[in-house]
């Protein structure tokens, strides 16, 4: 059994998993300093707490090196690169596809199964089209949530890759847009974006009343942001 919760130390994000375990352990990953945080099922909060507030410096020095030191590669989508899936790192197992190309979960990997004359791009759009099912699976629950909570009707809901928006809203047509690279994150992201998304459906501008509506709808959502790298919007 493990649970997972998301934490903000200064302004380091950073993952706590509760696990049958021990010992309390902190781990920071290059190349982006992602901090995870391990500790027994069965401790208490307060002592995860104070051992989290014993190693604050420690834990902001280490990240900073690692961000500053190590830069993410480009993609080639080959054997053994890590990608993101949920806010975790699963290494990529390449196969030689016997029957249709796909892309699966297996434990700690994502296996992609790809035909010889697969090139670069032909990996990246097998993994994206794996990533955007697996987004969309979450679509439904999504709405309504939210659409029973805010009282709006979303007319659509879709995903694309966007370079500097994690999403747009359309609020005449009530149609919604997602960035694919949400997929990557934590399940507390998409949803913090797609309610930002939402709330534009009662506010179009960024006012006010706009941070009114996110205070009263997800009282969180400062924190949720902290954990993604650019603004939506």
């Amino acid at each position: 059994m493990t649970r997972s919760e998301y934490i903000i130390i200064g302004d380091v994000p950073a993952t706590i998993l509760r696990k049958p375990i021990r010992n309390i352990y902190i781990r920071i990953y290059p190349p982006d300093g992602r901090v995870v945080i391990t500790a027994p099922l069965r401790m208490p909060s307060g002592a995860v707490s104070d051992f989290i507030d014993s190693k604050r410096s420690w834990i902001t020095k280490q990240h900073q090196r690692l961000k500053k030191v190590e830069q993410e590669k480009p993609k080639c989508y080959l054997n053994g690169e890590m990608h993101l899936y949920e806010g975790e790192k699963y290494m990529l197992a390449v196969r030689a596809a016997t029957t249709k190309p796909q892309v699966y979960l297996d434990n700690n990997r994502i296996v992609m199964l790809t035909k010889p004359e697969y090139n670069k791009e032909a990996r990246e759009k097998l993994l994206d089209n794996w990533y955007r099912e697996r987004m969309k699976l979450k679509f439904p629950a999504l709405l309504d949530k939210w659409e029973g909570i805010m009282n709006v009707k979303v007319g659509e809901l879709r995903i694309r890759k966007m370079k500097t928006k994690w999403g747009t809203c359309n609020v005449i047509k009530r149609r919604i847009w997602l960035n694919l690279e949400l997929a990557k994150y934590p399940y507390s992201i998409l949803e913090y974006i797609m309610v930002h998304e939402m709330v534009h459906l009662l506010e179009r501008k960024h006012n006010l009343r706009f941070y009114s509506l996110m205070e009263e709808y997800l009282p969180d959502w400062k924190e949720r942001k902290k954990m993604i790298s650019f603004k939506p919007d």
